[in-house]
């Protein structure tokens, strides 16, 4: 039904508005918090005291207390979330000019359908190539060699070219994420054994680091902490599996690597270091920010928040501090200005923070280990000691620095937003 229909109905129903925004802040990746947040903040512009929200991992219960009756109304949420910064920028400019409206109920609905079926801000060629750069950056991060940012790039577009034409039709997001992480690492797998490169597990990991589901783990902690715990569990559970299918998918393409040789690292400059690694975060940052449709304006925050946490966790490295210290560090730097750039331009600062921390991720930890992991499981494969325990220690180190980059996000926030409505 088109908006104009439903202003010719003799009476709109307030709760059918209420239930349509939060929906919309759902689906666009939106923590529970600030789902019931905003539908809470729009019931008391428009007079409603008596309004009541529950968001749970299945449905969307809401109900208006009058003075003779209830309404009510539920949702059943059948498709998971995807993250969309747009959506989540132009619902907040939406409350926050709610009084020109002039409790024009129909306007407002318009205006939130709008939203729900705006296009995507940029084509899929230029998400493709600047998503391919972003992972390329990545792997400059890892110190992966030019032939291994060339490998990663060709990777990535083709993974992605795979995602964005046939997620849809294999109608599971799980098996999405198999196929693309699969056919990314294949693509790299290949790539490296045709081209010489000293550093093939960087470019494995790297054209498939945007499958990882940093916005799940975010939400899903904040909605536990926030005691949103069953959403949280089922985000939480849903990142993992995604992980997993990842890691999964990954070890047929580790299997053709075969046996790494890794050339003599040279000492560079520490003061250019810091400098070109800040650079790299940077761009990491922008060309990820753009697969979750983030606005343009919104780019040189996403930047901004890439080179501050990398700058942080490399200077604090350069005087000797602890490794996991300096990244909890840099995130900590990036979440803080990520919330009050995210203030500014009515965005959600954990996104902005989210998107920062992707170019930290331990993805050369991870598939350094996996691949030890992969040798160990062998049968008939004899190996020292001393491989196994460098396996479970990289094992062990992704996982910790994966926490940390998590608490580095959370902590902050927990104190930035502690009494601001998420709206």
């Amino acid at each position: 039904m088109t908006p104009d229909e439903y202003c010719d109905l003799s009476r709109y129903e307030m709760a059918d508005l209420y239930l349509d925004l939060a929906k919309t802040l759902y689906e666009a990746g939106a923590t529970v918090q600030r789902v019931t947040d905003s539908v809470r903040w729009l019931a008391g512009e428009l007079g409603d005291t008596n309004v009541h929200i529950f968001v749970g991992y299945e449905t969307i219960e809401l109900s208006i207390l009058h003075h003779d009756h209830i309404e009510s109304r539920l949702y059943v949420i059948r498709e998971p979330f995807k993250v969309n910064i747009a959506v989540l920028h132009q619902v907040s400019l939406l409350l926050h000019r709610i009084a020109s409206y002039q409790g024009d109920i129909c306007a407002i609905r318009a205006e939130i359908l709008r939203i729900q079926n705006g296009k995507p801000i940029y084509p899929p060629l230029l998400i493709f190539f600047l998503t391919s750069i972003a992972c390329a950056s990545f792997g400059w991060l890892n110190h992966a060699d030019i032939s291994s940012l060339f490998i990663i790039g060709i990777s990535t577009f083709c993974a992605l070219s795979i995602k964005f034409r046939y997620g849809k039709r294999l109608n599971n997001i799980y098996l999405s994420t198999l196929v693309t992480a699969f056919t990314g690492g294949l693509f790299a797998a290949i790539l490296s054994r045709i081209i010489p490169t000293t550093t093939p597990e960087v470019a494995l990991i790297s054209s498939v680091l945007f499958l990882i589901p940093g916005f799940l783990l975010i939400d899903g902690g904040l909605d536990i902490i926030r005691d949103h715990t069953s959403c949280g569990i089922v985000r939480l559970v849903s990142a993992s599996t995604h992980i997993c299918i990842i890691s999964g998918s990954l070890l047929i393409p580790l299997g053709l690597l075969g046996t790494v040789v890794h050339a003599n690292e040279t000492t560079p400059d520490l003061l250019f270091s810091i400098l070109t690694m800040s650079i790299a975060a940077g761009i990491a940052a922008s060309g990820f920010a753009l697969l979750f449709n983030t606005p343009l304006f919104v780019l040189p925050g996403c930047i901004l928040c890439g080179m501050a946490g990398r700058m942080a966790r490399e200077i604090g490295a350069l005087f000797g501090l602890d490794t996991f210290f300096c990244i909890f560090f840099g995130m900590v730097v990036a979440t803080i200005i990520a919330a009050y750039y995210g203030r500014l331009t009515h965005v959600p600062g954990v996104f902005i923070a989210v998107i920062a921390g992707i170019t930290m991720i331990p993805g050369l930890a991870m598939i350094k280990g996996l691949h030890g992991l992969f040798a160990i499981a062998h049968t008939g494969t004899i190996l020292s000691e001393t491989m196994v325990m460098y396996s479970l220690q990289q094992c062990l180190y992704a996982g910790v620095v994966a926490f940390i980059l998590i608490a580095g996000i959370i902590i902050p926030s927990l104190v930035i937003y502690r009494t601001t409505p998420r709206v």
